[in-house]
């Protein structure tokens, strides 16, 4: 029961009721689409369209000072008050009764108004020929006083009196009013402008081959009324039926009549949706008036964006879309006879593809939905995790003392955000989260025998020492590194644990660092933090040209190369927070290894420990630390704590932001950002060594977190196996050597620009 409940505030899978309701509306609305709503008409189209034409001719009439209610006298007047200077090249488009439609200024469409200000400006006109070939003539002399003599005259002209004279023309002459030739709407219009471009001229050519001159004799039937004519049974025009925008504008009245079942079947599922979460929050929450309405979270209830909707759409509109088809074969078959032909045609009018469409549409949804839900379940994948023993330059140094701010901090994010939720429920699984964000810590802490209770501290206390610890040293700059590892701090990340579906929607609502860590502190200024935010975007922006279609979680863990020495950057991010303890848990990239390798080493070289270079080495040279992997069993939650999009991306956009705003701009420290510089150079290099290596061999590598599995674990098809084959490496490789190049060259002309201004 206790699933259950989860399932249902969270939203993630329509269970066996929403789906017997997806069905039963499905059936429900099919049924309504088979007896109120019928088959799709092309003559009750061009019915409707023709009434609504004739309506809007009069009207215009009436704008241009009109004073009579008919049809005919509206036509006459429009086509007295309002001339035409293409209408002098009748003859040159085929005569009164196709000229409309192969001279492109009488289409009444975004083409058509080009065309006619193309004509007053050029004084000529533009169409195609009556073997649908490009054509453009002058403007006949007897019609050349209707081209504007002044700019703002030929605007007016080719604009408001184009509007007038199409009027004019679109419900027929004055002599047929409501039956003449009209002029063609927008669909038919972009057909055959599109027909007479030279780069459709070998493919037209080809058709005409091989069918006459079928291609242009379809659009000119399709308009002049004999391609959807009526016929009898000798194959003679019984009645003639124009597709011109009269029909056009029906046809947009007859999708809308099909769309009303489809609307209502998503109507229905949506509210049924709606409802039944809304009944079973109210009852969760125990919510007894509107004010505790407030506690009940939208997005626990709204019926969008979400698997479960996702799910019952497709199920519904399946099932209205077979009770649709079943309809049609069956109606088609009584009124076909037997005749193969005339069941197919009353078939193909009975369908309701509006239907279909949006069966399409929901099935595309849901298998989005799916495979988000997958990829989430996935996330620590073995491309995912190369990728992340790629993302580390060994240039950001935090200390044990910093670290354990950073996390503290990190601590005070989640529990301000937690204190601003407003809906109990989300609180309550943000509370779970951090618990057990502060459990994987507590794990790593006990390891090292600090006392856990001991190690986070509380806000005064956070402060305080912040402040103490940037005053010893003042030229120091991590301040503004912890600074930017908080500010980006993800959490509701998962943790490797059974209870992560329950944190993929939770969001962090950001501000605590710029309303409370800058008001509580004098080192880093809200100043600083926005400085070092765009600083951050312009990095992004530098490193990617794409970054505007990307969010980067910036974590990560160390960089692979060939030697001893580069190993230790490699397995750092595995190996050391197991050695020394999880207390690093919630570090990204740099920070992270820096950490890691300085607690190896005894801690950092102001704590009298042998730091880096001495973690370094302790790792390069001590193969037998690996075991201590197995014998923890914690490397899945290392591995989920550090995983997001874009590792390398994210943290050699970091590094750029670090160099140009803290080194640079804020303390300057010129001589530091070359030799990260120098370091990240070499860095390049043993990649590119080991991309063209990997070029020339065969097998798969293994990450560092399969060492410690045994070969009856190998050997027994753990789909969570890291094994990377070399040429997903190699994508791996070269997507990454890509940005750390472009981060180089930043670093290049950030330090040209700053020995420049020093000189």
């Amino acid at each position: 029961m206790e699933g259950e409940t989860r399932w249902e505030a969270r939203l993630d899978h329509a269970n066996k009721l929403d789906c017997t309701v997806a069905v039963a509306c499905g059936i429900v609305t099919g049924l309504v689409d088979s007896f109120f709503v019928g088959k799709f008409s092309l003559e009750r189209a061009n019915e409707w369209g023709v009434s609504k034409v004739n309506d809007f001719v009069v009207f215009m009439a009436k704008l241009a000072d009109y004073d009579g209610d008919d049809l005919p006298g509206a036509i006459r007047y429009l086509e007295k008050n309002f001339k035409f200077a293409a209408d002098g090249n009748t003859a040159d488009f085929g005569g009164g009764y196709q000229h409309h439609l192969r001279d492109f200024s009488h289409h009444f469409s975004l083409g058509g108004l080009i065309c006619s200000i193309f004509t007053q400006f050029t004084g000529k006109v533009i169409g195609t020929d009556t073997a649908g070939r490009l054509l453009i003539v002058e403007v006949s002399e007897t019609h050349r006083q209707f081209l504007g003599k002044s700019f703002d005259e030929k605007v007016i002209l080719g604009t408001v009196s184009w509007v007038m004279h199409i009027a004019s023309d679109i419900a027929g002459s004055s002599g047929n009013p409501g039956k003449g030739t009209g002029v063609p709407g927008p669909i038919l219009s972009l057909i055959k402008q599109l027909s007479a471009l030279p780069i459709f001229e070998n493919a037209r050519q080809a058709m005409e081959q091989t069918n006459g001159s079928v291609f242009r004799e379809i659009i000119s039937k399709m308009f002049n009324g004999t391609f959807f004519a009526r016929r009898d049974e000798d194959g003679r025009i019984v009645e003639v039926l124009r597709f011109d925008f009269r029909t056009e504008l029906g046809v947009l009245h007859e999708v809308g009549r099909l769309a009303k079942p489809v609307i209502l079947n998503q109507c229905l599922i949506r509210s049924f949706y709606f409802i039944r979460r809304l009944t079973h929050e109210i009852k969760a929450l125990k919510v007894a008036s509107l004010q505790d309405l407030r506690r009940i979270d939208p997005q626990d209830v709204l019926p969008f964006r979400n698997q479960a909707v996702a799910r019952m759409s497709t199920i519904s509109c399946g099932v209205f879309s077979a009770v649709d088809l079943s309809d049609a074969a069956i109606r088609a078959a009584i009124a076909s006879k037997g005749s193969k032909e005339k069941f197919l045609a009353e078939f193909v009018v009975r369908v309701n593809f509006v239907g279909l469409g949006t069966f399409a549409i929901a099935c595309v949804l849901d298998i989005r939905e799916v495979l988000k839900d997958r990829a989430s379940a996935n996330s620590s994948g073995a491309e995912e995790d190369y990728e992340r023993s790629l993302a580390e330059f060994g240039s950001l140094e935090l200390g044990p003392s910093q670290i354990r701010l950073l996390q503290s901090l990190q601590r005070a994010i989640v529990l301000d955000d937690i204190e601003g939720t407003k809906h109990s429920r989300k609180k309550d699984e943000k509370l779970q989260w951090l618990e057990e964000w502060e459990a994987a810590l507590e794990i790593g802490l006990k390891e090292r025998g600090l006392i856990p209770s001991e190690y986070l501290l509380d806000t005064d206390e956070l402060y305080m020492q912040f402040e103490d610890l940037a005053k010893e040293d003042p030229s120091k700059p991590w301040p503004f590194l912890v600074a930017l590892e908080a500010s980006l701090f993800t959490p509701y990340e998962p943790l490797g644990g059974e209870n992560d579906k329950e944190y993929k929607k939770l969001k962090l609502n950001g501000g605590y660092m710029q309303d409370v860590f800058a008001a509580s502190q004098s080192i880093v200024t809200k100043d600083d933090l926005e400085k070092m935010r765009r600083a951050l975007k312009q990095a992004q922006g530098d490193i990617d040209a794409k970054m505007a279609k990307r969010v980067v979680g910036f974590v990560g863990t160390t960089l692979v190369a060939g030697a001893a020495t580069v190993a230790a950057f490699i397995f750092a991010p595995y190996i050391a927070p197991l050695v020394a303890g999880k207390a690093v848990a919630g570090l990204s990239g740099a920070a992270l290894t820096s950490a890691s390798l300085a607690f190896v080493g005894g801690g950092a070289l102001a704590a009298g420990g042998l730091g880096m270079a001495g973690g370094t080495a302790i790792i390069a040279g001590g193969g037998a630390l690996l075991g201590t992997i197995g014998g923890t069993g914690a490397s899945k939650v290392i591995a989920s704590m550090t995983n997001a999009d874009g590792f390398v991306f994210g943290e050699a956009s970091k590094l750029l932001c670090y160099c140009r705003y803290v080194l640079l701009d804020k303390c300057p420290d010129i001589d530091s950002v070359k030799r990260i510089r120098a370091s990240l150079n070499e860095r390049v290099l043993e990649m590119e060594i080991t991309l063209e290596s990997l070029k020339h061999a065969d097998g798969s590598v293994e990450l560092i977190e399969d060492v410690h599995q045994d070969s009856d674990e190998k050997d027994s098809g753990d789909p969570d196996s890291t094994t990377i084959d070399p040429k997903r490496q190699m994508k791996v490789l070269s997507k990454s050597l890509k940005y750390l190049k472009r981060c180089n060259q930043a670093l290049v002309k950030a330090i040209v620009n700053a020995e420049s201004g020093l000189s």
